[in-house]
């Protein structure tokens, strides 16, 4: 018998790189596969999704013109403007916007010609979400409404609000707020601001300070106007929009990106000193003569010696310290300072037992900027005492402190080359004060 030793079956290695190869392949199609099962899905969704607009667009049109609107909104009327609806499997979020639209071919309202009835026809806006797909991109369908008479002479007016940043950039997608309270029923308007950052309420009804606006956006601070005599007080700086019959009010609010602020309280040697008290104000005002927007709040530094503040919106703000056992001997920046928008500011606080009374000197220029390396003099009677300004071990810009203080009235003499010297008298009443020294080239 004649055997052929060159004939062989596949050895371990052919055998593992082929199912290796094998496995490969399988996966790579069953992927493959899973894509083109999402992507059939997604389709289906948006046929879906298409068939309820357009349901929702027939129900709208053949409606009675003067019904075609959100309840308690402007335009009102029987559209819900929330709702939920399940087709074929799907189930979709169906967000509803009734506008009136003021077309320029016949004038518009407040324009050259004006137009004594503004609402030419009604805009109506769907945005559709899938809550159960797994590939849906949010879906916008958007149809007109016109009346089936002619126009007659309007009794209301116009409300135009703008939202926009702290450098006059629109703001695109805020949510605004609108609430009228004098009407019956109430109007509540809930809209988003267009490309251009406006929402434009055509055909509103009139009203002396009726509607309260208030704009913010994810990320972002909060502007709004204020009804008289509610949180503003009185003499709110922004009062609720009047609406004027025949004429366009235009309202602008400014919001910006949101800031967090942290603090950190040290010894006279740097190091971490657990526990502090401080406030924090801010200085811009809502309401005549110095309601505030952000009033004084209250912290502690905490076990750690440190704490963050979140959300807070671009100011100039002032920070104290409130520990009764401790006084403020040096920042690592004045204790007035400006947060602007999208800014994570940090301050260092140095902080000594209280004794006597304590006085911080801080030296600046007219730029608000600190002047290191002044030479401070500080005189009264026999006391006769000379330090320099960032001269302690952590960085205290522009600052020199004195503690043990007794009350009276002090020379206090801040000189540095390059400068004019600065003499002045100051009475030291208090447990702790500030005087603020600007040196002038």
């Amino acid at each position: 018998m004649i055997f052929n030793i060159h004939k062989r079956g596949f050895t371990l290695v052919e055998t593992l790189v082929g199912t290796a190869v094998f496995v490969l392949v399988s996966l790579s199609a069953y992927k493959a596969f899973g894509v083109l099962m999402d992507a059939v899905s997604a389709s289906q969704a948006k046929i879906a999704a298409t068939s309820v607009a357009n349901e929702k667009f027939e129900i709208i049109r053949n409606l009675p013109y003067e019904n075609v609107g959100i309840p308690n909104s402007i335009p009102t009327g029987e559209i819900p403007r929330n709702q939920s609806i399940t087709r074929d499997g799907y189930s979709f979020d169906i967000l509803t916007t009734i506008r009136n639209i003021d077309d320029p071919f016949d004038g518009t309202i407040g324009g050259t010609p004006s137009d004594s009835s503004p609402a030419d026809y009604k805009l109506a806006d769907l945005d559709i979400t899938c809550s159960n797909c797994k590939i849906f991109p949010p879906l916008k369908f958007i149809t007109l409404v016109a009346p089936h008479s002619l126009e007659t002479v309007s009794s209301n007016g116009a409300l135009f609000i703008r939202v926009f940043d702290s450098d006059g950039l629109a703001i695109q997608g805020a949510s605004v707020n609108i609430e009228n309270t004098q009407t019956n029923p109430d109007i509540i308007i809930e809209e988003t601001t267009d490309n251009e950052g406006w929402i434009k309420i055509v055909d509103a009804p009139p009203g002396t300070n009726a509607y309260n606006i208030i704009a913010t956006k994810s990320g972002f601070s909060t502007d709004q106007t204020y009804p008289i005599g509610g949180a503003a007080g009185t003499d709110p700086i922004s009062p609720d929009a009047t609406v004027v019959v025949q004429q366009v009010t235009q309202t602008s609010l400014l919001i910006d990106r949101v800031s967090s602020f942290t603090v950190q309280t040290v010894d006279s040697s740097c190091v971490v000193l657990p526990n502090i008290d401080f406030s924090l104000t801010g200085t811009k005002i809502i309401g005549a003569p110095s309601i505030l927007k952000y009033d004084t709040h209250n912290f502690s530094t905490g076990s750690s010696g440190n704490v963050t503040i979140q959300d807070l919106e671009a100011d100039t703000y002032e920070t104290v310290l409130t520990s009764i056992s401790y006084d403020l001997s040096g920042t690592s920046f004045f204790p007035i300072f400006t947060i602007n928008p999208n800014e994570n500011k940090t301050l260092q606080m140095v902080a000594v037992p209280h004794a006597g009374m304590a006085l911080l000197v801080s030296v600046k220029d007219s730029a608000d900027l600190p002047i290191n390396g002044a030479t401070v003099q500080l005189e009264k009677g026999e006391f006769n005492e000379i330090k320099s300004t960032n001269s302690s071990p952590c960085q205290t810009p522009g600052q020199t402190f004195w503690n043990n203080l007794a009350s009276g009235s002090y020379t206090l003499t801040v000189s540095k080359i390059g400068y004019q010297t600065s003499v002045s008298t100051i009475d030291v009443l208090n447990n702790w004060q500030n005087q603020n020294i600007i040196l002038t080239p």
